[in-house]
């Protein structure tokens, strides 16, 4: 049998988790809208470690305490590799290299780009409009009939698909590689 906590219990380790997670979004700088995020992510490894509870050794307290502060050290480390890794910059910082003319990350981004291109968006315009082009071409291809189909395939894979409604997974199939072969048909290539 799993150990539970009863309501009592989490009247004493909630607080606990609530200090801890205040002092690491403090200790990293976070927003303190993530403070509620940590608390949970606490209290689940605490529920995970909860088997190895002995109330012989110590109290509930001591215990979710010691749990909650090695929670918090993994999610700091984490969260620390995790800014090491985004390139968070601002757009007023100087371009490394210009020495005698002090040029700003904004200043190197086209205007018609903007801050999205910084951001790793795509802002390919050609490329939007090819896309758009193939959109409206797969839509002149389609049948009527086949257009439900799709807009279901973006939820669930033709095996599931078929297992919950009344057409049989062989015809899923079938009308699925039809679709290919019109799509195919008009111009437009398998993504993959």
């Amino acid at each position: 049998m799993r150990p539970r906590l009863s309501l009592a219990d989490l009247d004493i380790v909630h607080p606990i988790a609530q200090r801890q997670a205040r002092q690491l979004c403090r200790a990293l700088g976070r927003p303190s809208h993530e403070r509620e995020d940590m608390e949970q992510d606490m209290l689940l490894d605490l529920l995970t470690r909860l088997a190895s509870f002995d109330p012989a050794r110590g109290t509930l307290a001591a215990f979710a305490t010691v749990c909650f502060q090695h929670r918090a050290s993994r999610l700091a480390t984490r969260l620390r590799r995790e800014r090491r890794e985004r390139h968070e910059a601002s757009l007023d910082d100087a371009v490394p290299g210009q020495e005698e003319e002090e040029l700003t990350l904004a200043d190197i981004i086209p205007e018609s780009e903007g801050y999205a291109a910084w951001c790793g968006q795509q802002t390919d315009t050609v490329a939007a409009l090819e896309r758009r082009l193939d959109l409206d071409r797969a839509g002149a291809v389609l049948d009527e009939r086949d257009l439900p189909l799709c807009a279901s395939l973006t939820r669930c894979t033709p095996h599931e698909l078929g297992q919950q409604g009344p057409v049989p997974r062989s015809v899923l199939y079938r009308r699925i590689h039809e679709m290919r072969l019109r799509l195919l048909a008009g111009g437009i290539a398998a993504a993959a």
